[in-house]
């Protein structure tokens, strides 16, 4: 059973009744009242509320467009259209505002998320004549989607407030700020609890496991412990980063060496065919925001290919895989033209890097069997083929959104471990298959970590880490002004919270 199928077609009226106000954006309550009495009385009830819970994720504003133009756009991996709006060139030439409105979207959709969420943590333990099994697998489910959001929002914005009840009465709208190490605690305790509760049996597409627990715990720790090492701004709390870089290796290394659910794909195409990892036993997908194009509407079906595609102005043709001289041709429609890759991101990979050649389309054939070459100073610029659905139905797309894969786990083990002969043997395994010869030996323990973040910038480009690795590492000024010659005006490591949110709760301070 295919997990994002059971999404298609849900909405709020139809699965929780008078549980929430509102499908669309609330403006009273900006993220729901519960009315816990009304629901949650069966089996199903819970496993409805679940799918509500996830249900967010591939939303418009979250992980099937909003995210990917507030992580990547101030990068240099990605730069918008000319006509993209005020937003979006905030963001790209990181001069962001509290009246930001991709900035204040996705806020609410964050927590819109977490509300979600608490409702199946508070109600689902209540739920009567309910296999044990299944109860605590569906609540570690919701604990890993709290952690999720937190995780997001702590990145992103720094100092956020705290809701871990479900909301029942606007006079619990208003809330403080809590700090940075509060924050880091209820996440690290949740994914405890997921990680516990759920089972490592593979889930159905688009649901956690006790794996994607483990894999966003060591996503966490890692986090933590290079701020920390590194003096990023907000992470003078981090004690000892030695520890918590033992704590991101100990949960790397259980999805990288202790389970056989998801594992590495040797061919870099296939990571990306939908008609690959969606049914593939083993994949590198350990969590991703599920759609599938026979939805009924966008966040069932996904949009967001369009993005990433340019519109030459005709219906594109590309080789499935460019490094094989037999592979069949592949063809992947027109897209809007709204990302446009920096010229600085595609002239820095090696020439014979594989995930330049194999996964950056620069040639794409026209309707009459022409070659077409896409110039990096070009309106029609190449384009990453991650989010591409040659089974596509129009605009209705099945590509998902990946949030956690193997190979990013496999690079945490690698900086986590450091220049041990584990850690070279996994940012290795990565450069292999990039086509590339290993690292060179004798590193320091920097000069090893510093490789294997900037084999993170190839290996991850376009999939919203690039923005969390240089914040981390304390090295946007570095990296983005000194290197790229871009320009910093705000917004550097934590984006201002939304105004919106300032003015609507008299309990935050700016």
């Amino acid at each position: 059973m295919n997990f994002n199928k059971i999404i298609v077609g849900l909405c709020l009226s139809a699965l929780i009744g008078g549980t929430f106000f509102s499908c669309s954006k609330l403006s009273e309550e900006p993220y729901g009242i519960v009315n816990s009495n009304s629901f949650y009385k069966t089996a199903d009830d819970a496993v409805s509320g679940l799918i509500y819970a996830y249900a967010i994720l591939p939303e418009v504003g979250y992980y099937s467009r909003g995210y990917y133009i507030i992580t990547e756009l101030p990068t240099e991996n990605l730069t918008a259209k000319s006509d993209a709006g005020q937003a979006n060139f905030e963001l790209d030439q990181l001069r962001t505002t509290s009246t930001n409105a991709d900035l204040d979207n996705l806020w609410t959709y964050l927590y819109r998320g977490i509300a979600r969420a608490n409702a199946v943590i508070a109600n689902v333990p209540n739920v009567p004549n309910m296999p044990e099994a299944d109860q605590n697998q569906i609540i570690g489910e919701g604990y890993f989607l709290r952690a999720l959001h937190y995780f997001n929002l702590v990145r992103l914005f720094g100092e956020v407030p705290l809701r871990l009840e479900p909301l029942v009465e606007a006079e619990q709208i208003p809330a403080e700020k809590s700090t940075i190490p509060q924050i880091y605690e209820v996440i690290i305790n949740d994914l405890k609890q997921g990680e516990a509760l759920m089972t490592l049996n593979k889930n159905f597409e688009g649901r956690a496991n006790r794996a994607a627990a483990q894999a966003l715990l060591a996503k966490v720790y890692l986090h933590m412990a290079s701020s920390g090492s590194s003096n990023a701004l907000g992470y003078d709390f981090v004690g000892n980063a030695d520890l918590l870089y033992q704590e991101a290796l100990t949960y790397a290394d259980k999805v990288v060496n202790q389970q056989q659910v998801f594992n590495f794909t040797d061919i870099l195409p296939d990571i990306w065919n939908t008609e690959v990892y969606k049914n593939a036993a083993v994949s590198e997908h350990i969590f991703d925001a599920a759609v599938d194009r026979t939805g009924e509407r966008e966040g069932n079906y996904s949009k967001l290919p369009n993005m990433f595609l340019p519109d030459p102005g005709f219906v594109m043709t590309i080789p499935y895989n460019p490094s094989d001289p037999n592979s069949s041709m592949i063809n992947i429609g027109r897209g809007w033209n709204h990302f446009q890759m920096e010229a600085a991101h595609f002239d820095s990979y090696n020439d014979s890097d594989k995930r330049k050649t194999d996964l950056i389309v620069s040639q794409v054939v026209n309707p009459d069997g022409n070659t077409i070459e896409l110039g990096i100073n070009d309106f029609s610029r190449p384009f990453t083929r991650k989010f591409i659905d040659p089974l596509r139905d129009a605009d209705k797309m099945s590509t998902n959104s990946p949030i956690i894969r193997f190979s990013d786990i496999l690079l945490v083990y690698a900086e986590a471990a450091g220049p041990t002969v584990e850690g070279y043997a996994a940012v290795n395994k990565i450069r292999t298959r990039a086509g590339l010869g290993p690292l060179p030996a004798n590193l320091s323990m920097s000069e090893f970590r510093q490789a294997v973040i900037e084999e993170r910038a190839y290996e991850l480009a376009f999939e919203g880490n690039r923005l969390f690795d240089l914040r981390r590492t304390n090295t946007m000024q570095k990296i983005l002004v000194e290197k790229y010659g871009k320009s910093i005006t705000s917004g550097a490591y934590f984006f201002p919270i939304p105004q919106r949110e300032l003015d609507a709760n008299p309990l935050m301070k700016p």
